[in-house]
């Protein structure tokens, strides 16, 4: 069974954020505490002896909470060494996800958000999928989502998924409903959450720096990157983000990274 662990990043009511983003990080049960282990350790390099601390990437680049008495220079390194931590994760373990939605007058608020689960459980389901065809290689998917703002809602939205269909199919390969977990109790959410604003900042500020690292474990086949989705406002002008770039040229990440 792989497990997908789902956060959010950027507010979706908030017009000064032009992006909502949502991330899961597909984790074979087997991985799992190894992959909790990887940042358990990054803990144990930088604050040895310190009971957990919750790795919030929001709050290490603001300097919020337990991180306001850390210099930047500390907390860009945790953030740099998380980023190594999720790189350097198993293989084929561990795989990305993540859903970039471009806000509009239409496509904002709730309606974002749902459009973002749809997206995050359709390419989940269809990873699981090519397992089973290609590879002969019959996994199951379980959803594990960040309690939020909207864990609520998307209990509703998924089941209607899995019994009505999204846009692109009905999803046949999910075990069991949604569950919800707080953040700081699992470190797979707070990789989750590092994912999440990896990717909002690079489509939010065209900053690379967080995901670069990693990019190259969203899920993908013959060079596209199929994990990584950009659902833009304006589809008539070309786009060098790597999910697009990806999809125009195989293996290929454009100017964006």
């Amino acid at each position: 069974m792989f497990l997908l662990y789902i956060d959010e990043s950027g507010n979706e009511d908030n017009p000064a954020d032009n992006y909502f983003v949502l991330a899961g990080v597909a984790v074979f049960e087997r991985v799992a505490f190894f992959l909790s282990q990887a940042f358990d350790q990054v803990q144990a390099k930088h604050f040895p002896g310190v009971p957990p601390v919750p790795f919030h990437a929001q709050h290490i680049r603001s300097g919020k909470d337990f991180w306001r008495n850390v210099d930047e220079a500390k907390r860009a390194e945790v953030l740099a060494d998380l980023a190594t931590a999720i790189a350097s994760s198993n293989r084929p373990g561990v795989v990305l996800f993540a859903a970039a939605i471009e806000k509009t007058n239409l496509l904002y608020g709730e309606a974002a958000v749902e459009q973002a689960t749809a997206e995050i459980c359709r390419r989940f389901d269809l990873f699981l999928k090519r397992k089973y065809v290609e590879d002969d290689d019959p996994q199951r998917g379980l959803l594990i989502f960040s309690e939020g703002r909207f864990h609520k809602r998307a209990r509703i939205w998924v089941r209607g998924f899995r019994e009505l269909g999204t846009r692109w199919g009905v999803l046949h390969n999910l075990a069991d409903i949604p569950y919800f977990a707080s953040m700081t109790e699992t470190r797979l959410l707070q990789v989750a959450d590092i994912v999440a604003h990896a990717v909002f900042m690079l489509y939010e500020r065209r900053d690379a720096s967080l995901i670069r690292p990693f990019l190259d474990r969203f899920d993908r086949k013959d060079g596209v990157l199929h994990g990584l989705v950009h659902h833009r406002a304006n589809n008539l002008t070309a786009c060098e983000c790597p999910s697009c770039a990806s999809k125009t040229e195989s293996g290929a990440y454009g100017s964006w990274v």
